[in-house]
């Protein structure tokens, strides 16, 4: 499940409907429960239209007592392709529906098939970012610090991670825009990310946000997202993620307390239980 503020939460007012031409994009796009949902609610009206159909000659199924019962299970055998125990049918008119069933059921399979696998294949990153985001020193200057850690245990190659502020501007006549501002970092690429990083960005002269005070940063308009984009060392394929930081997300001063040690043998080891807390400056 998504945290509250890793979307934009946008909801669309009166746009068109995309459904039939964005079919397979919103199956991907569900999660596995509401996708394991959907296909069991689809099986079982399509089983129920179809019994309702052999319900209406029920004496076309052999050995059947005429119960919706003994016509919703023999339908269940036909579009499974499972094979029949004393259910069978023995007329032109159960025939016909077995043929129009079964050819469906082999449909299902395929398409069920086809989008399993493809949502176990579809690469997905695991980076975890801090709560808050610091408005604190660096070097002398104000600085946002932020964090994050690759939950996985592969790498991921590349990768290059933008910080940007959305704000809100008016022009000179009256117009509201919201406007993408790069913010820069002092480390905006890894060639290897495989543990934590901090992004620091430095408040100097050469900042949107120079001479801002937090106050104005953590003014209600203001909000902050990060991407991430690299390759899985695992797939080799393109994975990204996103998080966003609003005003009540933001905390002025402190540290975020130290997740990363080594051991005597040389292993590094990434403790994720301390991840998000802050040490207050003394």
């Amino acid at each position: 499940m998504k945290k509250k503020n890793e979307s934009l939460e946008i909801q669309r007012v009166n746009a068109p409907r995309t459904w039939s031409q964005d079919f397979y994009h919103h199956l991907l796009s569900l999660s596995w429960p509401k996708t394991i949902w959907l296909f069991l609610q689809i099986y079982i009206l399509i089983n129920i239209f179809f019994a309702t159909l052999y319900y209406f000659d029920p004496s076309s199924l052999h050995q059947s007592d005429g119960s919706f019962l003994d016509c919703f299970f023999f339908s269940v055998q036909t579009l499974g392709t499972i094979g029949y125990g004393y259910l069978a049918p023995k007329s032109i008119y159960a025939n016909i529906l077995v043929t129009i069933e079964s050819a469906l059921g082999i449909v299902m399979i395929a398409l069920l098939t086809g989008l399993f696998f493809a949502k176990f294949s579809l690469p997905r990153s695991r980076v975890r970012f801090s709560q808050k985001v610091l408005y604190t020193n660096y070097n002398g200057h104000p600085a946002l610090v932020f964090r994050m850690a690759n939950e996985r245990e592969n790498q991921m190659i590349d990768s290059k991670i933008h910080f940007i502020w959305l704000r809100h501007e008016v022009s000179d006549e009256g117009v509201v825009m919201r406007k993408f501002v790069d913010l820069k970092l002092e480390r905006s690429h890894a060639p290897i990310f495989a543990m934590s990083m901090t992004a620091i960005h430095l408040i100097n002269s050469s900042s949107p946000l120079y001479e801002k005070s937090f106050e104005e940063i953590e003014d209600e308009s203001s909000e902050f997202f990060v991407t991430v984009i690299g390759i899985d060392g695992t797939f080799g394929q393109n994975i990204h993620a996103t998080h966003f930081y609003r005003p009540p997300n933001i905390h002025k001063g402190g540290k975020f307390a130290d997740i990363i040690r080594v051991e005597a043998n040389g292993v590094r080891v990434i403790d994720f239980g301390p991840f998000d807390d802050i040490l207050e400056n003394s």
